[in-house]
């Protein structure tokens, strides 16, 4: 009987000590968001026989040259099916999508970068999601016409949502 009691004993009190220690922490735990964050896909087709390998070592330069170059660069991934490629860009805010449209323009520190790419694909659609004003659009616009682009924008303005940052 008093191992019994032991037991049930020993029991409760990791019980208490696993949801003061664990469970309880969790509602304690502050949440931090970026609430300005944009995000960009960017839609593009592989030119024709051009080889895998050559694809995934320029995706890689480029997305390396991007995270040493552009600190409110929040995600900057390629994903690809068949003939197509999806470029996602993440941003703190629109102004550091601001800097990426700087980078790429003529004399920006990107631009060469750019116009390789084009040996490897050919852009679609560029679509823009989240907290942006109209100036983004028209920093977008000034970057298209001066770099000849001949694909859309496509705006989707956030409406509800959220993206927590885990550090």
């Amino acid at each position: 009987m008093q191992y019994l009691k032991n037991t049930l004993i020993s029991t409760f009190v990791m019980i208490c000590l696993f949801f003061f220690m664990g469970i309880g922490k969790i509602d304690k735990i502050k949440k931090t968001y970026i609430k300005d964050e944009v995000i960009v896909f960017v839609d593009m087709k592989v030119k024709r026989n051009v080889p895998l390998n050559k694809i995934s070592n320029f995706t890689k330069r480029y997305q390396e040259f991007v995270d040493q170059t552009e600190i409110n660069s929040l995600g900057w991934s390629y994903h690809k099916s068949g003939n197509k490629i999806v470029l996602i860009e993440r941003y703190k805010n629109e102004d550091a999508n601001i800097i990426t449209a700087k980078n790429i323009s003529p004399n920006g520190i990107r631009y060469n970068l750019l116009k390789e790419a084009e040996n490897y694909f050919k852009i679609e659609k560029v679509s823009v999601f989240g907290a942006f004003t109209e100036k983004l659009i028209d920093f977008n616009l000034k970057t298209a016409e001066a770099l000849d682009f001949d694909f859309d924008f496509e705006y989707y303005p956030i409406i509800s949502g959220y993206s927590r940052n885990l550090n």
